[in-house]
């Protein structure tokens, strides 16, 4: 008999994408027994849609590359990205337990590619994977371990007992409510809220002309239910849209475009930003969250990435974010034979473009940047590039609320925390609906590092808790 039929499980893990899985997996390992429900037809949510690299340091792969990095830099890192607003013990945490989830997302199955340098790393550590690959792996192995999942299962309300436990979850199945008995733990990891208008008028309404690019359940379903209880929330003021998602359809642009939009980063390999107007407008060394900010101010909040066949030949498929071979295969990366003849591609004006790119490429020569201060590709790291040989590509672009990276507020066990700082009992939060660990910034691969660290350990705490 089910869980659902029996009206009872050990743990029940809400949400399936990557933390989900990963909690799930955890919770089994523990010797739970494990549901793990997800209210949209398909499991993946954002974590299928993400550039899909992780932040690990100290990494075999790291030292075959020759890249010379810690555990100790990435603490450092990650203090330092997160302005010191994260959490420590949950920076920490991370820390500690990144190599063994390394070694475990391995076993399973998972394949990492050659380690790249990314955004605000300050040495080479994301180890980029494909997704789908990712769950190609781990979503078979749920049944093989005993792990029971429901989808087009949704979570609507959390319940707890007279001692202030949470021991009762409400679901609603084909419009239908039902409830079910958890004996030791409910694990959320429901994801973001960037589809939620509501949520980011209320948190960031800064952001809320940012494109809307996240999974379709990411409606903070994980952020209301525990708010209920009187959950606490974290870093979510600090939510920024991310530069990067193709804006082919873009106002004045003659071609509409249905498909995928993919994020490209081609500013880390050298390439530069323009805006409408065709100058530039920010250091393309920063953060693409920061990017993403400064691109919403600018007109119709477009940017433009521009680079060459030199950083054309750079193209790999994964990360996703550095496919730009892939990007001009789906139409959205426009290419020419000079700058003048790029700029006409999008409706830019030429001699603008032109005389940006000469500005660029003198500075370069000269030893770096002075309009805008850029003197690396990213995080101190990389030599600037000339661009000057054909063809030239143009990347438009716009920022988009693609993952919100803040959430309710949990504990070093990873137990959610109610606003008077005591622990909501039998209620944990891993992934994206978790805050506190990323604090003011963010670093590349550290959303999917998150989902499967905090994930494992969300999961492990919630099946041992017996109380």
């Amino acid at each position: 008999m089910s869980a659902l039929d029996r009206g009872e499980v050990d743990v029940l893990v809400v949400g399936a994408g990557l933390a989900g899985h990963c909690a799930a997996l955890s919770a089994r390992e523990a010797g739970a027994s494990v549901l793990l429900i997800e209210k949209m037809p398909e499991y993946g949510g954002s974590s299928l849609m993400s550039g899909a690299s992780f932040a690990f340091a100290g990494t075999s792969q790291q030292k075959e590359q020759g890249i010379d990095d810690s555990p100790d830099l990435l603490r450092k890192d990650l203090l330092e990205v997160g302005d010191h607003k994260n959490d420590p013990a949950l920076v920490d945490l991370y820390v500690d337990n990144q190599l063994d989830t390394y070694a475990w997302l391995k076993q399973a199955g998972v394949e990492f590619h050659p380690v790249q340098l990314s955004s605000n790393m300050s040495a080479a550590r994301g180890h980029p994977t494909f997704p789908r690959q990712v769950f190609n792996e781990l979503h078979p192995r749920l049944a093989e371990a005993g792990v029971e999942y429901a989808p087009n299962t949704a979570a609507s309300a959390l319940h707890a007992d007279a001692d202030g436990r949470v021991r009762e979850v409400e679901l609603s199945i084909g419009g239908k409510s039902r409830k079910i008995r958890v004996n030791r733990g409910v694990v959320l990891t429901t994801g973001g809220f960037a589809r939620s208008d509501d949520l980011v008028q209320k948190f960031v309404p800064d952001q809320a002309p940012a494109l809307r690019y996240g999974g379709q359940g990411s409606t903070g379903d994980g952020i209301r239910m525990a708010w209920a209880l009187g959950a606490d929330v974290a870093d979510v003021g600090y939510v920024m849209a991310t530069f990067g998602i193709a804006m082919p359809d873009f106002p004045g642009s003659n071609r509409k475009y249905d498909g995928e939009r993919p994020l490209l980063h081609a500013m880390y390999r050298g390439g530069i930003i323009v805006n409408r107007e065709a100058k530039r407008f920010i250091s393309e060394a920063n953060s693409y969250k920061t990017l993403g900010d400064a691109s919403l101010k600018q007109p119709d909040a477009l940017g433009f990435q521009i680079f060459d066949q030199n950083i054309m030949d750079q193209s790999i498929k994964a990360p996703k974010t550095h496919d730009y071979a892939g990007a001009l295969e789906l139409g959205v990366l426009r290419q020419a034979n000079s700058i003048a003849d790029l700029a006409r591609e999008v409706g830019l004006n030429p001699d603008t473009l032109v005389e940006t790119v000469d500005r660029y490429n003198a500075a370069v020569d000269a030893g770096g940047d002075t309009e805008l201060g850029r003197k690396t590709l990213a995080m101190g790291v990389g030599k600037l590039v000339r661009l000057d040989r054909a063809p030239f590509y143009i990347y438009p672009c716009a920022p988009s609320l693609f993952t919100t990276y803040g959430g309710v507020k949990v504990n070093g066990e990873l137990e959610v925390v109610r606003i008077d700082g005591k622990p909501l009992a039998g209620l944990y939060a891993a992934g994206e609906v978790m805050g506190g660990f990323h604090g003011k910034g963010y670093m590349s691969g550290s959303a999917n590092g998150k989902c499967s660290v905090f994930g494992r350990i969300a999961g492990r705490n919630a099946a041992l808790n017996n109380a």
